[in-house]
């Protein structure tokens, strides 16, 4: 619970739960797209500018993009070789 978090339970949880919130990742603009897209079509109050900027550091920071999603590539010596390789060297 770092700093922000009272802030985001306050405003996030009062329409949906804390799962849909935490579920979701996404960059600070990204958080920013879906406040605007709540306020224009969902009824969510206008933040002032200082609450607003609390909210989107806090989920930026801990609901920031996942870069851990995937794993890792193979390494180039445990791949198949590549269909066009194959057919290159069967013609050669």
């Amino acid at each position: 619970m770092a700093e922000g978090w009272q802030t985001v339970k306050g405003n996030c949880t009062v329409c949906h739960s804390a799962a849909l919130v935490t579920q979701n990742r996404g960059s600070r603009e990204h958080w920013a797209y879906l406040i605007d897209w709540m306020q224009e079509t969902q009824g969510l109050w206008q933040f002032n500018p200082e609450m607003e900027a609390t909210i989107l550091d806090y989920l930026s920071t801990h609901y920031g993009p996942r870069t851990d999603a995937r794993r890792q590539n193979l390494p180039k010596h445990l791949m198949p070789p590549a269909p066009q390789a194959s057919e290159t060297s069967a013609e050669g």
